[in-house]
């Protein structure tokens, strides 16, 4: 029996994203000379690869109380990016099930790929801010400032498609603001 080895990486490692341009499994990873918090996940991924294992890129992972909008409503800081930044983003139990598709779907499938894992709507960080305040768990907190310029980069929007596909694997949550607006935790 073949085995497969699967690492868990980072769709940050695209880089910042300029105008909503889109990136997939495919598109080119950011240079490492130039980022070094992506440098570590793209020689790990080259590692992984070069082994016939799997990279698994996520988008920013969330749960009720995990995750960016925790941080920026909760903190009571300002917020360094543009209010109309783009976040892709992920329920933790999402990307758990999205690796178990992965473990399902065989050797055949995933050795020696790159799969890009997020619920395919992205959403600025203002909406995920206004989403998570639909939760009761949020009661009593304030939109944060946000201190982005149109200077800044506005981010990039994942295209997963071909990996969902490929899994045979769809996210539970649809969406951040489902999520949010359903009352789970």
């Amino acid at each position: 029996m073949v085995h497969s080895f699967l690492f868990t990486s980072s769709g940050g490692i695209y880089g910042f994203g300029n105008d909503k341009q889109v990136v997939t499994e495919n598109s080119p990873v950011a240079d490492p000379s130039k980022n070094p918090r992506s440098a570590r996940l793209i020689n790990a991924e080259e590692r992984v690869l070069g082994g016939g294992g799997a990279c698994f890129r996520l988008a920013g992972l969330y749960s009720l109380t995990r995750g960016a909008h925790n941080f920026w409503l909760t903190s009571g800081k300002d917020v360094s990016g543009r209010a109309d930044g783009i976040v892709n983003q992920l329920h933790y139990d999402d990307a758990a099930r999205a690796v178990l598709a992965g473990l399902s779907a065989g050797s055949s499938v995933v050795n020696g790929e790159v799969f890009l894992i997020s619920d395919g709507h992205p959403l600025t960080r203002e909406k995920i801010c206004e989403s998570a305040l639909k939760n009761k768990h949020f009661f009593g907190y304030e939109l944060p400032k946000f201190l982005g310029t149109n200077e800044d980069p506005v981010g990039k929007i994942y295209d997963g498609s071909a990996s969902n596909t490929a899994l045979k694997w769809d996210p539970m949550y649809q969406s951040f603001d489902t999520f949010m607006a359903s009352g789970e935790s």
